[in-house]
């Protein structure tokens, strides 16, 4: 039986092995790229980052948010770029390697925090129904990554992104990996994302494996989520259920890229927690 470092390897060297095998990037106007000695540069797809007790913790979460927002009036950009647009190694495991050097996950409602907490409130529902002791930190037991491996001169908004990139991500990316990580469940951030998930799944639909998918919306284009005044009864969720879950997750260091936002953002998992039931899970 293989430990859970050596599941580790093995699924992170096929992730790596898949990108070289695919070779792709979207050679077109809409793609961010850098010019470097000269040469228009396309940053190469990247593989999901892999919580060191990812293979040994269920269940496994594997969560996707919609794509690497490094459109140009982002402040940090350019210094992302030219790291990832420079060493090929570096930017096809940017996740990975980040989160070894001890910085932050680059994938924007990760470092906010969102996703790390959403994850734990499904965790928490598959617990009541399956049994099993929460992480001491879920940021070492998920594995997180974009559904889209790219990003536009735009923003990261799902309209602005071309639809040939959703189905070359899902069937040349994001099939792989779902096979490769085996999660028990997948939680897509936006509908967008949720439904092109739904589809990558089909195949899977009447296997033994196929894991539960699970929908939030993304958290900060919700204006009302962030000042909404909770009613007594979501108070209550928000204290008891899910306050005794932050700690559970690894606030980033200062300085940091994205700012916290867990806190002020209550509304928003008290929907979350209302909207998943254990029993489904």
């Amino acid at each position: 039986m293989k430990t859970n470092g050596q599941e580790w390897q093995t699924a992170h060297q096929k992730l790596l092995n898949n990108l070289q095998q695919q070779d792709f990037s979207p050679q077109d106007d809409n793609a961010v790229n850098i010019v470097i000695d000269g040469k228009k540069t396309f940053l190469p797809a990247y593989i999901p980052y892999i919580g060191k007790n990812y293979f040994s913790y269920r269940p496994r979460v594997l969560c996707y948010a919609i794509n690497q927002n490094l459109s140009s009036h982002v402040p940090w950009t350019q210094e992302l770029l030219h790291l990832w647009g420079s060493d090929l190694d570096e930017a096809r495991d940017r996740l990975n390697k980040a989160a070894a050097r001890g910085e932050q996950i680059p994938v924007k409602p990760y470092m906010e925090g969102f996703i790390p907490l959403i994850a734990l409130i499904a965790i928490q529902k598959w617990i009541l129904k399956h049994g099993g002791n929460l992480p001491g930190k879920v940021d070492d037991v998920l594995s997180v990554t974009n559904f889209i491996k790219f990003s536009t001169h735009k923003d990261a908004a799902d309209s602005s992104i071309p639809k040939l990139w959703w189905t070359e991500c899902a069937s040349r990316f994001v099939e792989r990996e779902i096979e490769i990580l085996q999660p028990d469940i997948i939680i897509g951030v936006g509908n967008k994302v949720f439904e092109a998930l739904n589809k990558a799944l089909k195949p899977l639909n009447s296997a033994e494996r196929r894991p539960k998918l699970l929908k939030c919306h993304f958290p900060t284009r919700i204006a009302s989520n962030k000042s909404r005044v909770l009613k007594d009864e979501e108070s209550e969720i928000w204290r008891t259920e899910i306050q005794p879950l932050i700690r559970r997750v690894r606030k980033p260091k200062e300085p940091s890229r994205h700012d916290w936002k867990i806190e002020r953002f209550p509304g928003y998992f008290v929907d979350v927690c209302k909207a998943w039931s254990s029993a489904e899970i």
